[in-house]
């Protein structure tokens, strides 16, 4: 893979952009990811209150009064882990064009060559 200074450039200008618009993802992911969990909280809390018995039969009551909450709250949060490692792999891309650019430079000074 032969890749001009040009190149690489344009690489990591392009991996830059992708980063913003993920992070601005990973934003939303997280406000729905915590909007989520609270309505998972709360119906819980409410089937809670509202059974009758010892409080481990309550706590069963409440977890089976609100599946689909809690489904969607733990959704929201596996998208939101999923755009973290997108977020990782970005930046490992960066990384790994950074040193592709630093190595052209060093290669185009051996060879004499100026900017």
């Amino acid at each position: 893979m032969n890749l001009t200074p040009n190149q690489i450039a344009q690489g990591l200008v392009d991996l830059c952009r992708d980063l913003d618009a993920l992070v601005k993802e990973y934003k939303h992911l997280g406000a729905k990811s915590a909007e989520a969990k609270r309505a998972a909280e709360v119906a819980y809390a409410r089937a809670f209150m509202q059974a009758e018995g010892p409080v481990e039969e309550r706590r069963q009551t409440a977890l089976q009064a609100a599946p689909e909450q809690r489904f969607q709250s733990d959704l929201a949060e596996r998208e939101l882990a999923g755009c973290k490692e997108a977020l990782r792999a970005i930046h490992a891309r960066i990384e790994v064009g950074r040193t592709l650019s630093a190595t052209t430079r060093d290669e185009l000074k051996t060879l004499g060559v100026t900017a």
